[in-house]
């Protein structure tokens, strides 16, 4: 039992952590751009539908009625049946979730890369044998080598719009794998209501499809944890009832997330501040001499520096902007990851840049 024991402990210690964005938790940070919260939706707008919740609800019974009450507003929402609905807190349960599902020892898991750490690490825990396919430099989907990676089944994760770059994969290109793969395809969209298009009701289609949605991002419900799957109908319900937990989400958030749902004219209006703030720091980044910007379709950037990005970091840190420190992607070299923020926190940035940058225009 003792070496049983020791083994298991060798095997944890051989993990990769989750690395937290801790520096815009300081309290003198000015401008926190290190997580891709959302700070356009004003905090009165999440306040109200809080306090909605907290009035209607009984925190003292179990939320026996919280998940069929948010499955039908989110299909409402996204255009599918509630039976594909499958409520998660926050979409790191749902990768979790789908990992103790699907996978058992050995299974391969195939992620698209550079993304999102999550993929990699549950996969792992969950004994998968993980491959990672880097994207091509042009950030587009390596479309022949998932062919080739598809045969053998498993799992896929692609994160579109994707973390860090920001990027969103042609549509028909993420279809084509989808059809090709023989296996699972999750599709994390956390950013789609910033971006081009959704491959959600696809799901009523391709039986293989999960996509991934949260409430943290254009909702601005990040410290509730919220989020689902959505998937074929056909098995969704199995899965709700048989590997998410009992009672898996709060009654608050439910409610909460259901009273925004409901003011959709809202939600798109500050979706659409976001977009709009995200092509003004783009074009203000792109000005300063040997800075590039990807393109992103997310509320945050990845920005590449000429010179190195984590001493850029550092500097940030010190002037009260947070960033996250990403390093070299692709062929972009010396990278910060930065959240969209207000028109405030994007001047401090860009003054706090221009105090950093020794080439800067």
């Amino acid at each position: 039992m003792a070496d049983w024991f020791e083994d298991r402990l060798a095997l944890l210690n051989k993990w990769e952590g989750y690395r937290y964005s801790v520096e815009g938790r300081k309290k003198q940070m000015k401008a926190v751009l290190d997580a891709n919260e959302n700070w356009h939706i004003p905090e009165k707008e999440v306040r109200r539908a809080l306090k909605r919740a907290l009035d209607g609800t009984d925190v003292r019974s179990y939320p026996r009625d919280a998940v069929e009450r948010l499955r039908k507003g989110i299909s409402r929402k996204v255009g599918v049946t509630p039976n594909s609905v499958i409520p998660c807190s926050g979409a790191d349960q749902a990768i979790d979730l789908l990992c103790q599902g699907f996978l058992n020892t050995g299974d391969p898991v195939t992620i698209i890369s550079p993304t999102f750490s999550m993929y990699k690490l549950r996969a792992t825990i969950a004994g998968a044998e993980c491959v990672e396919l880097p994207m091509l430099d042009s950030f587009a989907l390596p479309l022949q080598e998932l062919k080739i990676r598809g045969g053998e089944g498993g799992l896929l994760f692609i994160c579109s719009p994707n973390n860090p770059t920001g990027t969103q994969f042609d549509e028909a290109e993420v279809l084509e794998a989808i059809a090709s793969f023989n296996g699972l395809v999750v599709l994390d969209e956390a950013y789609v209501e910033f971006a081009d298009y959704s491959v959600s009701k696809r799901v009523t289609e391709f039986r293989n499809l999960a996509v991934l949605r949260t409430f943290s991002k254009a909702y601005g419900l990040a410290g509730l944890r919220l989020g689902y799957i959505l998937a074929n109908d056909s098995w969704a319900p199995d899965f709700l009832s048989k590997v998410q937990y009992p009672y898996p989400v709060s009654s608050i958030a439910a409610a909460a997330a259901i009273s925004l749902m409901s003011s959709k004219p809202t939600i798109s209006k500050w979706a659409a501040s976001v977009k709009r703030e995200r092509a003004w720091l783009t074009a203000a980044l792109s000005k300063l001499t040997g800075v590039r910007v990807a393109d992103s379709r997310a509320n945050f950037l990845m920005v590449s520096l000429p010179v190195d990005s984590a001493e850029v970091h550092s500097k940030l840190g010190r002037r009260g902007v947070a960033t996250r420190n990403i390093g070299d992607v692709l062929e972009m070299k010396n990278c910060l990851r930065v959240t969209v923020g207000t028109r405030r926190m994007n001047s401090l940035l860009l003054e706090a840049l221009t105090e950093v940058l020794p080439t800067a225009a």
